[in-house]
């Protein structure tokens, strides 16, 4: 089956995609009223069926794609058999129940298929062509690397990808990526069991700029290049993976496939085209780490769920520029297409500069930023409507304080290395945190974080977004730098302490937040206390502040109401071996004048603390 999520006078529906062979058109048939157009027929005296009378899931259809998803095996099963049903009418002619229960595909808008990706994980160098020829590459270390996409990236067929801030066409790259959405929940997946959560896969356009790269003082105009004192891995990956992270670079669509429909995923050919013309081809069973592998390995220390969206990198030539000689075309195309998948074609928009506007909001290219805009849901009112469950997106600086060269070997810099993690890596205080069987050593920090109170693009004061002011304790796992075989390459060395903070709730956060008016964040004593172990900090040691991160985050990234932005560890920190939490230990961190917090950590499988 093709499923897709649509609009259609302004309200999002979902369903899947028929053929009318009479017309050679192409409809998108909602299951509901699918169900509901058959019950009527059932009920004619002279209907065929009126025996039989079918039954589906009646009333119980869910309103979204990805609560269809949540259904798991039960929702596929009954909605394959409504598809079977519906395909069977079109087969005999029926000229009344597509436009009773669908719309032409050619009537609506598709969003993505999955709109509001909660996962949205691009994996990175797992293609053969990275490593291959390369004599600094002795060892491979097979997990994957990758980058979490705000919800604000996705968008659909024919959305287009919009460039603001000076980019222009030859600054761009993009690559068609083979994905996978999420079917099945689940934590610990075995390999073996790995695809079983599989619903199927649709079409990834990697598009990528140059902002993040530009923004280095002396640096515009370089490309993607930057000078050596910015070479470290997390500002690499600030500026190659805040360039994928902007706002409508990740198409996706045009439907979610289910996987019965596609066979072998490692044996599809792949085309990246420009405006018509072929630019290259590749082969899905080029990849270096499969779907099972990185489902799997994923799943070791954080859930997924039904919806999340995962694609494999590129299998063929990385980055492929935009042609050059393109640059003022109005009509330039992006054009990605797997087989037995689908096509994805994407227009290109440079905004802003003479004569381009800004990208009002209300009529965003991403349905997930226009439904916040439009809907009245693009604030949150008072620091205590907010929960440990409002943030949809999760940002982490690194290396922000004043002691980092010695303690990190991370250089001071002007723009602030930030990336972003999972929002299900956030909990609230007084939670239970269960701490993963691969976990090693724990670093435990105490940090600073603000909240965003609306959604905002292009902020020039970040302090007027700022909703409130939270402590926040952080976990992180070092059993991902302990994997490391060397010699190793530079992003096998960095990705550790990202991925160190992605497991489920290794985010302590504060609830309710605590509003400064002044925003007089500074000089604010921070404390950490594991058992009878307390280091102490200040905020002080934060070299940028929650208004330098707001505004460089936001300059191509929209915030949502409720995510949170955390300044980083300090040196205020302390390590926990497996012994010391084999039992279960409670922390608990404080920051003068906002709060204290606290956890308790449980490894897997453990009863916690006697």
């Amino acid at each position: 089956m093709r499923l897709a999520s649509y609009l259609v006078d302004g309200a999002e529906r979902w369903g899947f995609v028929v053929d009318e062979p009479a017309t050679e058109q192409v409809w998108v048939v909602e299951p509901a009223r699918a169900e509901a157009h058959l019950v009527r027929y059932a009920s004619i005296p002279s209907s065929g069926v009126v025996a039989s009378r079918p039954r589906f899931l009646g009333d119980d259809w869910p309103a979204t794609l990805v609560e269809f998803l949540a259904l798991e095996g039960e929702g596929m099963a009954a909605l394959s058999r409504l598809a079977a049903y519906v395909e069977r009418f079109v087969a005999q002619s029926d000229a009344t129940l597509l436009p009773s229960a669908g719309s032409a595909v050619e009537d609506v808008e598709l969003l993505a298929p999955v709109p509001r990706p909660r996962l949205y994980w691009g994996l990175v160098a797992n293609a053969p062509s990275f490593v291959r020829n390369n004599p600094n590459t002795r060892i491979l270390n097979l997990f994957p690397l990758g980058h979490q996409r705000p919800q604000g990236a996705a968008i659909g067929p024919g959305a287009p990808v919009t460039f603001r801030h000076g980019h222009h066409l030859p600054l761009m790259a993009f690559n068609v990526e083979l994905a996978v959405v999420i079917g099945k929940a689940g934590r610990y997946i075995p390999l073996n069991r790995a695809m079983d959560h599989v619903a199927g896969y649709t079409v990834v356009n990697d598009v990528s700029g140059t902002y993040y790269y530009g923004l280095v003082p002396g640096n515009a105009g370089r490309g993607y290049s930057l000078p050596e004192r910015y070479s470290d891995w997390l500002y690499q990956a600030t500026a190659s993976w805040g360039g994928k992270k902007a706002d409508t670079l990740a198409p996706m669509g045009p439907f979610l496939v289910t996987k019965d429909e596609i066979g072998d995923p490692y044996n599809l050919l792949m085309y990246t085209r420009q405006s018509g013309r072929t630019r290259d081809r590749a082969h899905s069973g080029a990849t270096l780490l499969g779907i099972e592998r990185v489902i799997s390995w994923y799943s070791s220390f954080a859930s997924l769920h039904p919806g999340d969206v995962i694609h494999f990198a590129t299998m063929g030539v990385d980055g492929l520029p935009v042609f050059p000689d393109d640059t003022a075309e109005p009509r330039t195309r992006l054009e990605v297409e797997i087989e037995d998948v689908g096509t994805l074609v994407n227009p290109v928009v440079v905004a802003e500069g003479p004569g381009r506007p800004a990208v009002p909001m209300e009529s965003h290219p991403s349905y997930a930023v226009r439904e916040l805009a439009t809907s009245g849901a693009s604030a949150i009112e008072s620091p205590e409507a907010w929960t440990a469950g409002s943030p949809r997106h999760f940002y982490t600086s690194f290396g922000n304080h004043t002691a980092a060269e010695e303690l990190d070997g991370l250089a001071r810099l002007e723009v602030p290395r930030f990336l972003n993690g999972p929002a299900s890596s956030i909990a609230s205080s007084g939670c239970v945190v269960e701490i993963p069987p691969r976990a090693t050593d724990l670093v435990v920090s105490i940090e600073l974080a603000v909240v965003a109170r609306a959604l905002a693009a292009e902020v020039e004061d970040g302090r007027e977004i700022v909703l409130g002011y939270t402590p926040v304790v952080a976990v992180c796992d070092r059993s991902f730098a302990d994997a490391v075989v060397e010699p190793a390459r530079t992003g096998e060395r960095g990705a550790p302490v990202m991925y160190g903070r992605w497991a489920d709730g290794f985010n302590v956060v504060g609830d309710p937040l605590t509003p400064l008016p002044e925003h007089d964040w500074r000089d604010r004593g921070m404390s950490l206390q594991v058992g009878d172990r307390v280091v102490s900090g200040s905020t002080s040691e934060y070299v940028a502040g929650p208004d330098d991160l707001i505004r460089t985050i936001s300059a191509m990234i929209t915030l949502f109401p409720g995510d949170v932005i955390t300044l980083g560890s300090t040196a205020a920190r302390l390590v926990l071996t497996r012994d010391e939490y084999e039992a279960g230990v409670v922390v608990r961190g404080k920051i003068d004048g906002l709060g204290e917090v606290s956890a308790d950590l449980v490894p897997h499988g453990s009863a916690g603390r006697a």
